[in-house]
């Protein structure tokens, strides 16, 4: 296991991210820069975009202050006041409070510019209180913070499964602690700044000598992910031998563990070891390679919830996901040249897993969406420019087959659209085929289709877990010519510079949930109120991608109370259309 150097960035401050920001002899370039919407410009070239109140940001709005800095969120009286969006200089990307114009309150997330990110408390612009601060390298910090240092109370897990526990000083190991090394040795005893001082180091024990001859296997329980519980329901053991009362230097046999769990599988050396099947009292099942009484190696959990996980394991803790082999389409398709531009959309709701508990109203979600791409708000998509794959058809092998066959066709002025709702994991939407192991929907590969499709905008809008269904609020309803309304929109499209946009509905580290009172989705409820109209804060009749994230991602805060925090990310131009309304 190798040592970590802990190295926290600082916040980049910029001499002009003040508090409040000052008139003096600037100009109002566009609209209503005392009380209203307008844009202003600073002498120092700071530039605001958003509401007023007696001539200071005050409500939603946007400051550019280079061409490089940008905070997008909310004000009070001229100071960034609520949720909001900064984007540093350096990189650095924070989402989440603001207090006073600083970076304050629970739930704000920093990612860095080096690729490590911080998820937790903010007192001042440092993280202070508790949080978690993963590393691009793999290390994870989940303790106690301040002034932005790991300080207090923690856990710091390492890569190869290593981790340790105990308490931090100005982000070394300082005090009583814990360190469990890969193969099961446990040092415990005491830091300062770092070394180790008055350590006990403690070897794994494998048998117990209650027999001088022939040692039988140490009946601890074992490591891994379950808890006490009924028994579930046996594989045969006739024929098999019992490990529990007789030595098993090798071969197959059965033992139990002092909880109830049963291990089926190889032994080795009179202990569980090799390939086979562990039963775990609560009813959760891992069906792989077994070493030093848990999951080592490759193998598969399969979860009493209906869950399936297959993954590289080192002493019951998951290294990596194992990584199938599928196939890409490759079949070529042809562009559709035309100067008009056109939406083609692909739609897919997935709840009838096997292999993940089922999902009640992912085929709600995806025709309510589809119904909306029909409306004129929508773009009133014809027939042959939007598919729809619900359940046994969103198979991951027609799901990129039928992005190919619609995302490809489109030429550089046009537009592609990709939904997905349904469950996901880390990195990837899960298709109706997967089964714990194969046929995973990773985002490199829509994102590969996307690259490929010569079309100006694309968007993935994605409630990659729980999700439902929708009851819109008739004020929303479309009203006004329908000729005027798809002329406003796809003109809107003309007018902006395009890009990909991702606009997911949590974070990786969380779930998307689902509110059963409502019947739907928290996420897609709040996504179809902004697209029918809820989110055009600036009341020019468009919704852009921009307003509804914004939008999205209050409500959706709001609602779960900071358990849930949808994303946007990729390179877009924050204009791009989303949607249209009729006066």
């Amino acid at each position: 296991m190798k040592g970590l150097c802990v190295f926290l960035h600082p916040l980049l401050l910029l001499v002009f991210l003040g508090s409040s920001t000052e008139h003096l002899s600037a100009q109002c370039l566009t609209g209503n820069c005392q009380n209203g919407s307008g844009t202003y410009l600073y002498t120092n070239g700071a530039k605001y975009n958003g509401q007023f109140t007696a001539g200071k940001p005050h409500g939603k709005g946007t400051m550019d202050y280079n061409a490089k800095s940008r905070y997008n969120g909310e004000w009070n009286n001229g100071v960034r006041e609520g949720q909001g969006k900064m984007v540093y200089q350096n990189g650095d990307v924070y989402v989440g409070p603001f207090t006073r114009g600083r970076v304050n309150g629970d739930s704000g997330t920093m990612i860095y510019a080096n690729g490590d990110k911080y998820t937790g408390q903010w007192v001042s612009e440092q993280p202070t209180g508790h949080g978690v601060y993963v590393f691009k390298s793999g290390e994870r910090y989940e303790g106690q913070f301040k002034n932005g240092d790991f300080e207090g109370k923690g856990k710091l897990y390492y890569p190869d499964g290593a981790y340790f526990d105990g308490t931090f000083k100005a982000n070394k190991k300082h005090g009583a602690g814990k360190l469990v090394k890969p193969g099961g040795e446990v040092v415990t005893g005491t830091w300062n700044n770092g070394n180790e001082v008055n350590i006990v180091t403690t070897k794994p024990t494998a048998v117990a000598s209650t027999n001088t001859t022939k040692p039988v296997v140490n009946r601890t329980k074992p490591t891994g992910p379950a808890a006490s519980a009924p028994k579930t329901e046996r594989e045969n053991i006739d024929g098999l031998r019992n490990c529990n009362s007789i030595y098993c230097g090798k071969g197959k046999g059965y033992f139990d563990y002092s909880d109830g769990t049963r291990w089926i599988g190889d032994f080795k050396d009179g202990l569980p070891g090799g390939n086979g099947v562990c039963y775990y009292s609560n009813g959760d099942r891992y069906e792989g390679e077994w070493q030093n009484n848990a999951p080592n190696g490759e193998g598969i959990m399969k979860f009493a919830t209906g869950r399936v996980y297959g993954a590289v394991w080192v002493n019951g803790n998951i290294i990596k996901e194992l990584d199938s082999k599928e196939s890409v389409p490759t079949t070529p398709v042809m562009v559709d040249v035309d100067t008009r531009v056109k939406i083609y959309a692909v739609i897919v709701g997935v709840g009838r897993y096997t292999a993940m508990p089922s999902l009640k109203f992912t085929d709600d979600d995806a025709f309510r969406f589809y119904s909306f791409l029909k409306s004129p708000e929508g773009g009133a998509l014809p027939d042959n420019q939007i598919a729809v794959l619900v359940d046994e058809s969103a198979t991951r092998e027609n799901i990129l087959r039928t992005m190919r066959e619609y995302f490809l066709k489109a030429d550089a002025n046009d537009v592609v659209m990709l939904y997905f709702s349904g469950h996901g994991l880390d990195g990837c939407f899960l298709p109706v085929d997967y089964d714990g192991f194969n046929n995973k929907l990773r985002h490199e590969e829509i994102k590969q289709v996307f690259k490929l499709s010569k079309a100006k905008h694309k968007l993935c809008i994605a409630d990659a877990c729980h999700s439902g269904s929708l009851n819109l609020d008739s004020r929303f309803a479309a009203k006004g010519p329908v000729n005027v309304t798809l002329d406003r929109y796809y003109q809107a499209f003309e007018d902006s510079d395009g890009g990909i946009a991702l606009l997911m509905s949590s974070k990786a580290e969380e779930l998307s949930l689902e509110d059963h009172g409502l019947r739907q989705g928290v996420f897609t409820y709040y996504i179809l109120r902004g697209l029918k109209g809820a989110a055009d804060s600036d009341g020019n009749l468009l919704v852009t991608v921009t307003e509804l994230y914004n939008y999205v991602y209050l409500k959706v805060r709001e609602y779960t109370t900071g358990a849930q925090t949808p994303v946007l990310t990729g390179v877009f131009d924050e204009n791009m259309p989303v949607a249209v309304r009729r006066q």
